[in-house]
């Protein structure tokens, strides 16, 4: 029996299995017939190209993988999953380019985000370029030149900015103003832009440009460089430099003293987006520097995100100094991966899984039409740029900063005048360097101790325009015309007196010495601080010398009377009445040769004296409107005498 029983307990069993099976198996066949398939995941490479031996590039990655995190948490019935591939760039360009090689070949990666630098930024457009591949770049380009698959993931709106400082700078009522600027990666889009922003207003103007240190300079050429600054007299600085060189920069301003009272400091967004990746030895010089920072509004998701990183980075290394804020840049990237994300889902949703030859573009249009609530404000890329939403005016205070400010984007400027956008009103309190909330107005003054020289060129003709003679009487050197008066114009115009002396570029026979390359080569070489005179902008000159605007065009023209004549005769101007009778007179004896020739065969030079008089003018005249078909009879025999 109890066999019995183990043997009908095993049959049932059995059954049950059976039964469980067909259940199952019923269960996934009706899966299979059903209108949703099996979620397939399909793995798309992205290549993610940052300084990984630098603290901001180690954030930026982690905040990147997080909003990998949070975007499939959110979306966890995608049919797509993006991996990311990093490598380090080291901050070079040319690490940066390899590693994207790398990864474009090895890994087929079908996008790319990083690129920290203007450097690196350009040969990885070009690299898009020629791969199709989106990039997505968080610095701006160096060049002018339009990359359709390079996508700007940070904020740049230059013009919007551009006028924020020239607003500030007229609120203050300052006049002489020292723009401090890398001249390798700045000057050719902010300066000309700011220093144009500057004639608008009826405050301000650019006292002096410095141009010589860069984030690669010495400590001992910037110490030289801040010293001949401060030898200027003049303490308003509008700086325009990478973020790497401001530690060293404000370092060595606070050492001589350049972070006292009645120093003004004001710093572009360009540096002051990463003041909270700054140590805090480093903020601590920089105390009452006034600031334009891209503005990103607070939210919980914001906080979320900050807490989870802060958290992160302090498991990995405790003693790493906690941070309470970071970067647009950690922002931004965060931003551009939700975008990337989606527009990948909706690349794979409306085509093939496969990757093809416009899969590029197809890519590209996705990420182009994003459109969504990012934890920066409102993220949308049109012509391949995030759209602005404006700056905050921030004043550096303690730890970190405050919002004393707030200056909106281009659109907005527009829309009202500019001059009511901002006001001191509007302004909260401003502490500037050495603790005092008050800040000496600019006056007009001399700059003592300072006498430009300023070479002019020596020339034999076209003396109108420069002019060089000796006086032996008098032993004295006279320099005229009108670049000269050009020249001095301006200098009376500025705002505070400038001493200065005209000196000729000539050797010991009164001529000139060499070329106009070798006389403005001598600014460069610091033997000239300026020249004066007839000279021509080229581009090989500019990359030793900066030009002011052009104040005259030297080309080919013509001078004519403003005299209009309205009668019907006015078509025998352009002629003198002597060519007029002169080429009737050619005519007619041109006439008359004919008959002369053709009278003897020709019936139509026949007749009477009036009719042959008349078939002559006619003849004459009738060449001016028609050639005629028929050739001379006279002519035609001759012709055929020959053969």
């Amino acid at each position: 029996m109890e066999f019995r029983g183990l043997r009908q307990t095993t049959i049932l069993s059995f059954f049950t299995f059976c039964c469980l099976v067909h259940h199952l198996y019923g269960d996934i066949e009706k899966t299979n017939n059903d209108t949703n398939p099996i979620i397939v995941e399909d793995q798309v490479h992205v290549g993610v190209i940052l300084n990984m031996g630098s603290r901001e590039g180690k954030i930026i990655l982690s905040s990147i993988s997080m909003a990998l995190s949070d975007f499939y948490h959110l979306h966890n019935n995608y049919s797509t999953r993006v991996v990311l591939q990093s490598k380090d760039s080291s901050g070079e360009p040319l690490p940066a380019l390899s590693a994207a090689l790398g990864l474009l070949e090895n890994m087929k990666v079908e996008a790319i985000i990083g690129a920290q630098t203007r450097a690196e930024a350009n040969l990885l457009a070009e690299l898009g370029e020629v791969a199709k591949m989106p990039v997505m770049s968080l610095s701006p380009l160096l060049t002018d030149k339009k990359y359709p698959f390079f996508v700007e993931i940070m904020r740049t709106d230059q013009a919007a900015e551009v006028k924020g400082i020239s607003a500030l700078i007229e609120v203050f009522k300052w006049r002489d103003i020292i723009l401090l600027y890398d001249n390798k990666e700045y000057e050719r889009d902010f300066i000309p832009s700011l220093v144009n922003s500057f004639q608008e207003i009826t405050h301000g103007s650019v006292a002096y440009r410095s141009s010589n240190i860069a984030s690669f300079s010495s400590n001992e050429e910037i110490i030289e460089e801040l010293q001949k600054l401060m030898n200027l007299k003049i303490k308003v600085f509008v700086v325009h430099v990478s973020h790497l060189l401001v530690p060293r920069l404000f370092f060595h301003a606070n050492k001589l003293g350049m972070m006292s009272e009645g120093y003004a400091w004001i710093m572009t967004s360009t540096s002051m987006n990463f003041l909270h990746s700054m140590d805090l030895s480093v903020i601590e010089s920089m105390q009452g520097v006034l600031g334009f920072k891209s503005s990103i509004p607070a939210s919980m998701s914001l906080r979320s995100l900050t807490s989870r990183l802060r958290r992160q980075f302090y498991l990995e290394d405790p003693t790493m100094e906690a941070t309470r804020e970071f970067s647009t840049d950690v922002i931004w990237a965060y931003d551009a991966s939700w975008a990337l994300e989606e527009a990948v889902e909706r690349t794979r949703t409306k085509g093939s899984t496969n990757r093809s030859s416009n899969h590029g573009v197809v890519l590209l249009r996705e990420i182009l039409q994003a459109k969504f609530k990012g934890l920066s404000g409102e993220i949308r890329y049109p012509n391949g740029k995030l759209i602005s939403s404006g700056f905050e005016i921030v004043n550096v205070r303690g730890k970190g900063e405050r919002r004393v400010g707030f200056w909106p984007c281009e659109e907005e400027i527009f829309t009202k005048d500019r001059r009511n956008a901002l006001s001191i009103n509007n302004l909260e309190t401003v502490i500037w360097p050495g603790g005092s909330s008050t800040i000496r107005k600019g006056s007009k003054r001399r700059l003592s101790g300072i006498k430009l020289r300023v070479g002019v060129p020596v020339k034999k003709g076209f003396k109108e325009l420069v002019h060089v003679y000796h006086d032996l009487h008098s032993n004295r050197t006279h320099v005229t015309g009108f670049c000269i008066d050009v020249f001095e114009a301006a200098i009376r115009g500025l705002p505070y007196k400038v001493d200065y002396e005209l000196i000729p570029f000539e050797d010991a026979n009164a001529g000139l010495v060499g070329s106009y390359n070798d006389l403005l080569y001598q600014v460069y070489l610091q033997k000239f601080d300026a020249v004066a005179g007839d000279t021509t902008i080229t581009s090989n000159r500019s990359l030793y010398v900066d030009f002011t605007i052009p104040y005259t065009d030297m080309g080919v023209g013509m001078l004519v009377p403003n005299v209009v004549k309205e009668n019907m005769w006015i078509f025998l101007e352009p002629l003198s009445a002597n060519l007029w009778l002169t080429s009737a007179g050619f005519f007619i004896l041109t006439g008359f040769v004919v008959w002369v020739i053709e009278r003897p065969v020709n019936e139509e030079f026949q007749g009477s004296a009036s009719q042959q008089i008349g078939t002559i003018f006619w003849f004459s005249f009738s060449t001016l409107v028609f050639s005629h078909s028929k050739r001379s009879t006279r002519l035609l025999l001759a012709q055929l005498n020959i053969f």
